[in-house]
C-alpha cells in the first residue's frame, strides 16, 4: 500500500488493527484454556467475546469508508503471540505460569488502546462522520475497561501470590 495521503495512514492502521483484532481473538482463546487462574481464564473468555465484537466493529468502519476489509500484518501482535508459545514450549504440557498470560493480556490492551488513540486523532484529523468514529470510540472505551480489569486483577494475583510466599516461608 502507497501511502501518501492522511487517508491512507488511516487506512494503513484501519488495516493494522483489524489484524491485531483477529489475532487477539485466536490468543485470548488460548490464553483462557490455559489459563491457571479462574478470573484470568474468565476475564480472557469475556474479551475474546468482545473482540470478536470489535472484528465486526472494524468491519463496519470499512465498509462506511467504502472498503472491503482488509488486515495488514502487525509484527507487534505477532510477537506477543509467538514470545507466549515460544515460553511454553517444552513445558510438559503445563499451563503458563498466571503472571505471563497476564502481561502478555496487559501488552495487548496497551498495543489495542493506542491503536485506536490513534485512529481516533486521525479520524478527527480527517473530519470522519459518525459511522466511523462512533465504533472506534466505543472499541477504545472497552479496551480501556478490559486493561483496567486485568491491572487491578494483576495486583489481586501479586498480593495473593504475596500472601501464599509469606505461608510457605513461616
Amino acid at each position: 500500500m502507497n501511502i501518501e495521503t492522511l487517508e491512507d495512514v488511516f487506512g494503513y492502521q484501519l488495516q493494522r488493527a483489524y489484524y491485531v483484532e483477529r489475532a487477539h481473538v485466536e490468543l485470548l482463546a488460548e490464553m483462557a484454556t490455559d489459563a491457571a487462574n479462574d478470573d484470568l481464564a474468565a476475564q480472557f473468555e469475556t474479551h475474546r467475546d468482545e473482540t470478536e465484537r470489535h472484528v465486526e466493529r472494524l468491519e463496519r468502519v470499512f465498509e462506511a469508508l467504502g472498503r472491503r476489509p482488509r488486515a495488514s500484518r502487525s509484527q507487534t501482535a505477532d510477537g506477543l503471540a509467538e514470545s507466549r508459545r515460544t515460553r511454553f514450549d517444552g513445558a510438559d504440557g503445563e499451563s503458563p505460569p498466571t503472571y505471563v498470560d497476564l502481561e502478555i493480556g496487559l501488552a495487548a490492551e496497551r498495543l489495542e488502546v493506542r491503536s485506536y488513540e490513534g485512529l481516533l486523532r486521525l479520524a478527527g484529523r480527517l473530519a470522519y462522520a459518525d459511522d466511523i468514529v462512533e465504533p472506534l470510540e466505543e472499541t477504545l472505551e472497552e479496551e480501556r475497561a478490559t486493561r483496567r480489569r486485568l491491572e487491578a486483577l494483576e495486583t489481586e494475583i501479586s498480593i495473593v501470590d504475596s500472601l501464599e510466599t509469606g505461608r510457605t516461608e513461616q
